[in-house]
Order: C-alpha cells, then sequence, then structure tokens
C-alpha cells in the first residue's frame, strides 16, 4: 500500500495472490507489468475460474508472456509486451567437470533419449516417452527423470516394466534429480522429449520450458507439432513428429542426425542477449 501512482511494478502471475493484486492495482493505480506464463485455469481444468483469470490479466498496463499465441490471445489492445520462453541460461560444461569433445562426441555406442518433467498421466509426456521405446532398436536408451505422486511414480515403473517386455531399447526410471545433479545427468543425453499431450487446453499457451532446458545443455529436442512452438524462435531448431503416437516419436527420434553442425547453446545465447536489450527498452519506456 505504500506504492506511488504510475510505479512499475512486475508480478508473476498466480492464481494465489491475483485477488490481492487486484485490489491493490485498482486503489493505488501503479503500473503493473504482468509476467504470464499460462492460464492457470487451462492448466488445472477449472473452467469456472477462467473468466475471472482472463479479466485480471486484461487490467494490466504490459506484459511479459511466455509465447506469441499467448500475447495474442490476452493483449486484444496491444499493450507493451515482451516474450521469453523460459532460461536462456546456458551451462558450461566445464563446470560440471565435463569435457567439451565428449559432449560434442555423437559416435557414442547408446543414443540417450530423455524425458524431465511431471509423471501426470493428464499431460502424457512420460508415458508417450516411454511406450516410444518399443519402436526404438537396441543402441537407445530412453530414461525418465520425473516428479509425481506417489502413485503416478508407481504406475509408471510398472509401465517400464511392461514395456521392457516388448522393447529392444533400454528404459529405465532414474529418479528425480535437481541442481549439479540434474545438470550432469542431462548433459550425458544426446536427445531431450518433449512429448506432452497436444489435446490439453494448456498447449494452446503455454511453451513447454523443457525445451529451453534441453537446448541450454546441448540436446537436440523431440517435440509434438504445436502452434505455441512452431510460433517461437526455437521452430527451426527443434524436431517435430505430428501425431501423437509411440510409433511417430520413435521415428523423429530415429530420424535426428547426431553428426551435425548443431549448437543450440548459441541459439539460447542469441536469445539472451536479444532479450536484454528488449527488456532495458520496455523497462525504461
Amino acid at each position: 500500500m505504500k506504492l506511488k501512482k504510475d510505479e512499475k511494478v512486475l508480478v508473476y502471475h498466480s492464481l494465489g495472490y491475483m485477488k490481492m493484486v487486484n485490489l491493490v492495482h485498482r486503489i493505488k493505480k501503479f503500473q503493473l507489468i504482468l509476467e504470464v506464463e499460462e492460464i492457470y485455469a487451462d492448466v488445472i481444468g477449472k473452467k469456472s475460474i477462467k473468466e475471472n483469470e482472463i479479466h485480471f490479466i486484461k487490467s494490466a498496463e504490459r506484459y511479459i508472456f511466455a509465447t506469441e499465441l499467448l500475447d495474442q490471445f490476452v493483449n486484444g489492445e496491444k499493450k507493451p509486451s515482451l516474450v521469453i520462453y523460459g532460461t536462456y541460461h546456458v551451462e558450461a560444461e566445464e563446470k560440471y567437470g565435463i569435457k567439451e569433445e565428449v559432449v560434442q562426441d555423437r559416435n557414442r555406442e547408446i543414443v540417450n533419449c530423455v524425458y524431465a518433467g511431471t509423471l501426470d498421466p493428464r499431460k502424457g509426456g512420460a508415458y508417450a516417452a516411454v511406450n516410444a521405446a518399443i519402436f526404438l532398436p537396441s543402441n537407445y536408451h530412453v530414461h525418465i527423470l520425473g516428479f509425481g505422486t506417489k502413485l503416478e511414480t508407481e504406475n509408471l515403473k510398472e509401465l517400464i516394466e511392461k514395456v521392457k517386455e516388448k522393447a529392444k531399447a533400454k528404459i529405465t526410471y532414474d529418479g528425480i534429480l535437481s541442481g549439479s545433479d540434474y545438470i550432469k545427468f542431462i548433459k550425458n543425453c544426446n536427445i531431450g522429449l518433449s512429448t506432452q499431450n497436444p489435446d490439453a487446453d494448456f498447449n494452446a499457451t503455454s511453451f513447454p520450458s523443457k525445451i529451453l532446458s534441453y537446448m541450454s545443455n546441448s540436446l537436440r529436442v523431440v517435440c509434438i507439432r504445436i502452434p505455441a512452438v512452431e510460433a517461437s524462435a526455437v521452430n527451426d531448431y527443434v524436431y517435430y513428429y505430428d501425431e501423437q503416437t509411440p510409433e511417430n516419436i520413435a521415428h523423429t527420434i530415429m530420424e535426428i542426425d547426431l553428426n551435425d553442425n548443431y549448437d543450440s547453446k548459441k541459439i539460447i545465447d542469441e536469445l539472451d542477449l536479444k532479450f536484454q536489450k528488449e527488456l532495458k527498452i520496455f523497462l525504461e519506456a
């Protein structure tokens, strides 16, 4: 309540304090800069709160969005806005005791693919990655790094055991990793899997943050073709599949040439510099 009129306030959008921010914004008349990653009503499947959520978002004076599509959907008045897809922090191999030439050695006997993210069956990414292993040859290894409830974890482990009976490729659930342990693990993989259910409402406007996490660690990314990614600046650097089937995911994985000149870290660095320049102008205006 000590805020002054027209003072700039950057707020990360959350349903938890949306009402409070809205009240103070109306009373104090500060300039609300809202960072919006997604429409939470779509993520949690509660259409009853969507109208209030959209109304609140539209009350802001400026925005930082996660996708161009979210900007188009919410920002009908064309208020000042920026887009940032996720982390633009490139992880150096040397920091984790990994030699650059090891990361670039794509002629390994085993091609390591990784899905890192939620085990929530509604998002479906982990299950799709596991089932794709059925259609991969024996020189592929699908790793699952994920978090979920005890039941979700047990169900995924049961699926992995069933798939192992059919698959030639190796598949493992490698638990939950964070910090340097996560980075070291990811850096020893070749391909990152972004295999979430394309029919979920949240895919219309949200950007899969794991894409940037994979790219910042030198991985190629296999992703379901969705508008939010196609409209982004990383569109040309993602390996798409068009149908959410294990066969299509596996086919795209096997199509990847690991010996080309792909340099995802350079792409992330360029996005980082561009956003820094844009953010400076955005905040000073």
